[in-house]
């Protein structure tokens, strides 16, 4: 993976706004998925590539989650992140 800077961003969302957020979020995972079992048939880019998206997309997906739960967020900062930037 490529070790790219990361971005701190605070956020303060009302109710609607965390669900479009997290709905949006669980799409975005539901459509890399599709791709990635279009590629296991041939088509696209490799199915390692869209599977690792998919990881991605779903740890960004569970911090959103995790911050919104009150988790501290200097603690998930510096949490390991098994589909991202390991090489931090």
């Amino acid at each position: 993976m490529v070790n790219t800077p990361r971005k701190d961003i605070n956020l303060s969302l009302s109710a609607d706004q965390y669900d479009d957020l997290t709905s949006a979020l669980e799409g975005h995972r539901k459509g890399i998925q599709q791709l990635a079992d279009e590629a296991k048939l041939g088509f696209g880019l490799d199915e390692a590539y869209w599977s690792n998206r998919v990881a991605e997309v779903q740890e960004l997906l569970d911090t959103v989650q995790r911050l919104a739960a009150g988790e501290d967020p200097e603690g998930l900062k510096h949490a390991r992140h098994p589909a991202g930037d390991e090489q931090s």
